[in-house]
């Protein structure tokens, strides 16, 4: 493989080479063939070599080398993970239908854009209510004014949100005005609390929504589902609208295996 090489036999970035070099070659590799496409003394990849082989990230045999154990444990594991990742829409889509079907609402399912500064909403399933929600798909939206981005803020470690409320201004997308950091912080415990968040008409003109979060496997958040409806409806509706966007989060991070107890659960 021809690639760039980073000098230093054991920094982060020679190891990872030395582990893409033996995953990409159908063969086990020499010392010799590892010194020579790595560009590094033998003496000081030997080294290496007898540190990942100790932690059993790579074997010998035969004095060729091949990834060991716990290398192709971690690789499958970050596959499981992508794999999650990129199914998350289509996985999550009955419990939109579920939710739709059960409120006559329009539900959604959004994610963390890839910025990590606001949320993006990846499916819609329109309900029998009127709300205007045109060209929502793909569109980004604030997390700390939207149900969902609340939900997805929420769940991001403490560091995170510190970082992103000391960077972000709060400023209402509908009337320009500022919306409050400490408000926005005792929102976000709240939802860490109950598994729901909601918003009345902050970034959407006479809407509002329901949001609960979804979780995989890791414990990580993956996305969020959420109900929108007419502030109306949803200020009539709201205990009902809440219990049931909180079950069908609950029901798709069960479904994406996610096994501890689901915030605001009382199992």
């Amino acid at each position: 493989m021809s690639k760039n090489i980073v000098k230093g036999p054991r920094s982060p970035a020679r190891v990872m080479q030395l582990l893409e070099e033996l995953a990409s070659d159908t063969e086990d590799l020499t010392l010799a063939k590892l010194s020579a496409r790595l560009d590094t003394p033998k003496t000081s990849l030997l080294s290496l070599l007898r540190s990942l082989e100790t932690e059993d990230y790579i074997e010998v045999n035969n004095k060729a080398y091949r990834l060991g154990a716990k290398t192709i444990r971690l690789g499958n594991l970050i596959s499981a993970k992508m794999k999650a990742w990129s199914s998350f829409p289509a996985a999550v889509r009955p419990f939109l239908l579920a939710l739709s079907r059960e409120s006559g609402e329009t539900a959604l399912s959004g994610v963390m854009g890839e910025e990590k500064d606001h949320g993006v909403f990846i499916d819609m399933i329109e309900g029998n209510g009127t709300i205007y929600l045109a060209s929502v798909i793909g569109a980004r939206r604030p997390l700390y004014c939207t149900s969902f981005g609340k939900a997805l803020l929420a769940f991001q470690s403490i560091n995170f949100i510190h970082s992103y409320m000391a960077d972000v201004d709060p400023v209402s997308p509908l009337t320009g005005e500022r919306f409050s950091k400490d408000e926005i912080l005792e929102d976000l415990s709240t939802i860490r609390r109950t598994g729901i968040s909601v918003t009345m008409g902050d970034s959407v003109e006479g809407a509002g929504g329901v949001a609960s979060p979804v979780f995989g496997s890791d414990g990580e958040i993956m996305g969020c589902i959420t109900l929108a409806a007419p502030l109306d409806r949803l200020n009539a509706n709201l205990k009902k609208y809440s219990e049931l966007a909180h079950a069908a989060g609950k029901r798709a991070s069960q479904f994406m295996g996610y096994s501890m107890p689901y915030p605001g659960s009382k199992e």
